[in-house]
């Protein structure tokens, strides 16, 4: 899979995370990059798969990832 980055987090100093990704051969499909979430929190989750993971990402990176990914497939 081919990834395109469609939003970081702009305070970021170093690396590129948190952000959100989409796939260039399946624009369906996105990838979020954040940092693990504690065992407390992971606790919480349900129905957790062992292939699966989650991450904690700033909703403003999101809400700026889903625009981007709108305003680029309303184009065209």
């Amino acid at each position: 899979m081919k990834l395109r980055k469609l939003a970081k987090d702009p305070s970021s100093a170093s690396g590129s995370c948190p952000a959100v990704y989409v796939a260039q051969d399946d624009p369906a499909v996105m990838v979020v990059q954040g940092k693990l979430l504690d065992p407390d929190t992971t606790a919480e989750l349900h129905d957790v798969l062992l292939d699966e993971t989650a991450v904690r990402i700033p909703a403003q990176i999101m809400v700026d990832a889903v625009q981007k990914y709108l305003a680029e497939h309303q184009r065209g």
